[in-house]
């Protein structure tokens, strides 16, 4: 039998096609009806041992039974799309208006669906048992879709999983590996604060609640700045401010909401206690009132070392040393695969997709793209994985 790395570059007019299809039709969160039928055709096609629909919502679990008896590993692709619209010029444009696969998930599909086939050509290199996971809704924090599929129950018997996602702050087909923390928590405060209405010349009859607002938001910077240990990370971002009616009232309200980012559980219990005594501070000091919102969203995605050791190793005996990059700093973004790791030992680990000479579009971006040579390289790896562990 040829190498799984030749056996997926043989895939690729299949894998494109596959890819282009999801890439056209994107569903979001929650909507994923005509995506996971697709998956599920595709896996029954293939001849998947068993093919398990409606799981967490829409949800999809491949099983690939191995020719020798021994673990489980579960292998995760996340199906959802984003509500942007698509501003790239390409025949595979989206066709859904105002929705987008602006975060890669259809080409994690896509790479799950190659490494299945490439599994379902190695049966008798497997020793246990593979389960595909195509996870919906990972765009909705706080909720996600991990652990509705954990508690259907048909993933406790999964010992680790793995998966990956595409990125464009590593160079093409560059396999980013990091133990420990990988990408961040994330929260979600919404405040309001309540001050009094007074005409804009006589600010001393009124509590002017933007300028409270513009105080709480100048203050809440020094609690990264002087509360978190310089060799942590953690960022504070106010990403709406809204406050007043009319440019000569002083604003009776004034709505805050952000976002809190971090990598262990201890700063982030401290950055939420800290927002919330300098909100009662300043309402103190000032008279207003003020209530808070504090939406806990996924934790910290932490790789275990030992699962990011065998992914390094796999990922160089696939690529070579070179294609092969430790990642020395986490990334600020959050991804609901956190929630699996958690639970089980596994990896989360990244693709790189940025091409020389070619502008780089960020994640969420309304003309994210890729190149589809990395479809090859994701599924290759993926399987690979799987074998590898189960091996040991």
């Amino acid at each position: 039998m040829s190498s799984i790395v030749e056996s997926a570059k043989a895939l690729m007019p299949k894998l494109s096609k596959i890819r282009r299809d999801f890439h056209e039709y994107p569903e979001t969160s929650q909507n994923e009806v005509e995506t996971s039928k697709k998956v599920a055709a595709y896996l029954k096609e293939m001849g998947c041992d068993e093919v398990i629909e409606n799981v967490g919502g829409h949800g999809v679990i491949g099983i690939i039974h191995g020719a020798k008896e021994g673990k489980v590993v579960g292998l995760r692709a996340d199906m959802d799309a984003l509500q942007i619209q698509e501003m790239n010029d390409v025949e595979y444009k989206s066709r859904n208006d105002g929705v987008m696969h602006a975060c890669g998930h259809d080409n994690h599909m896509t790479g799950l669906l190659g490494a299945a086939e490439l599994l379902l050509q190695r049966k008798d290199q497997i020793h246990g048992t593979v389960k595909l996971i195509f996870q919906p809704a990972e765009e909705l924090s706080p909720i996600g879709g991990s652990r509705a599929m954990m508690d259907s129950g048909l993933l406790d018997d999964v010992e680790a999983v793995y998966g990956l996602h595409v990125w464009p702050d590593l160079p093409h087909g560059k396999i980013g590996v990091k133990a420990g923390p990988l990408m961040a928590a994330t929260d979600h405060f919404t405040i309001n604060i309540h001050g009094k209405s007074a005409h804009g010349a006589k600010p001393d009859q009124g509590i002017d609640a933007a300028v409270l607002g513009a105080q709480f938001i100048v203050n809440a910077q020094s609690i990264v700045s002087r509360k978190v240990n310089p060799l942590d990370n953690a960022v504070v971002t106010f990403g709406i401010i809204n406050a007043g009616t009319r440019y000569n009232i002083i604003a009776g309200d004034c709505l805050l909401d952000g976002t809190v980012r971090t990598l262990n559980e201890d700063t982030r219990d401290m950055i939420e206690d800290s927002i919330r005594k300098q909100l009662d501070a300043l309402c103190l000091q000032s008279g207003a009132t003020a209530d808070i919102t504090y939406g806990r969203g996924y934790p910290a995605c932490v790789n275990h070392e030992e699962d990011a050791a065998l992914v390094r190793k796999t990922a160089v005996s696939l690529f070579g040393e070179a294609e092969v990059e430790d990642v020395k700093l986490p990334a600020m973004p959050a991804e609901d695969f956190s929630f699996y790791l958690q639970r089980k030992k596994g990896c989360f680990v990244w693709l790189g997709t940025a091409k020389e000479g070619q502008e780089v579009w960020p994640l969420h971006n309304s003309r994210f793209d890729v190149d589809e040579d990395i479809l090859w390289r994701g599924a290759s790896l993926l399987a690979q994985i799987a074998i590898d562990y189960l091996a040991q």
